[in-house]
């Protein structure tokens, strides 16, 4: 990510490039000691994150983060402090992390993902419809699948709400009337293969976490009908008309919890 670090102390700023040294997501386009420099900077360059210190002279960093916005309001933001009692107010500018010095390095790469993964869901709305027939929706189209099985793997994990599922359970699944032999395994690592090719060619690969046999979705990086219907929201329950994920028959189990919610 094309990065700005700011802060007014040059012994922070010498600390914090030394532990950023080995972030690959970073692109550092600019170290700032001065806020001024930094807005002006803002306003002629293409900046993905700005990584602020809270207490700097003249202008605080949630002042700064603030006026970022104004600007951009898709930069990302990053507060390093030693003040813990500054959290609340990044958290009503939606910073993408706060952290407490001292901190580690694995620490920083930690929140440096997390920014990057909110601003790609900022750039890409991601809405998993569940309500009915499943579908999957990138800034409102729809993603046309060319393999049905690798679209249902996708609704499982959905179902799964970010739980880890198996290959064994995959296949127990997905493929309930066939032994689970060497054949069905192959068949079930190249669905994988599919939907992991098909998820990229949207560009919203990110969704799917596999790894060693087990897959789940990254739940932040999308809205879902279901979850929010779960998580008691109102508009939800008015969406929800008692029909869930109508062309797969094991997503009744999970209709048969969900008929408190007619």
């Amino acid at each position: 990510m094309r990065t700005i670090v700011v802060d007014d102390e040059k012994m922070a700023l010498v600390a914090f490039m030394e532990e950023a040294k080995n972030i690959k997501e970073l692109d550092i386009a600019g170290v700032f000691d001065n806020a001024k420099e930094a807005v002006e900077f803002i306003k002629d360059n293409d900046v993905e994150l700005a990584i602020l210190d809270v207490k700097m002279k003249g202008i605080d960093g949630i002042n700064l983060g603030s006026i970022f916005r104004d600007i951009n309001p898709d930069i990302m933001l990053i507060y390093i402090t030693g003040y813990e009692k500054y959290a609340y107010e990044a958290i009503k500018l939606h910073a993408a992390a706060y952290l407490v010095k001292p901190f580690s390095s694995e620490q920083l790469e930690y929140a440096v993902e997390s920014a990057r993964l909110l601003s790609k869901r900022r750039k890409s709305r991601i809405y998993v419809r569940t309500f009915g027939h499943f579908d999957i929706f990138v800034n409102e189209n729809p993603v046309m699948f060319k393999s049905n099985k690798a679209k249902e793997l996708l609704a499982l994990l959905v179902d799964r709400r970010g739980g880890t599922v198996t290959t064994d359970q995959i296949i127990g699944t997905l493929w309930e009337e066939r032994p689970n032999d060497s054949y069905t395994q192959n068949l079930c690592s190249k669905i994988g293969k599919t939907l992991e090719k098909e998820l990229k060619e949207n560009d919203i690969g990110d969704i799917l976490v596999s790894s060693r046999g087990i897959k789940r979705v990254n739940t932040a990086l999308f809205d879902c009908d279901l979850y929010d219907l779960l998580d008691g929201d109102e508009r939800a329950a008015e969406k929800f008309l008692g029909e869930y994920m109508l062309d797969y028959s094991w997503a009744e189990a999970r209709m048969a919890l969900l008929a408190k919610y007619i």
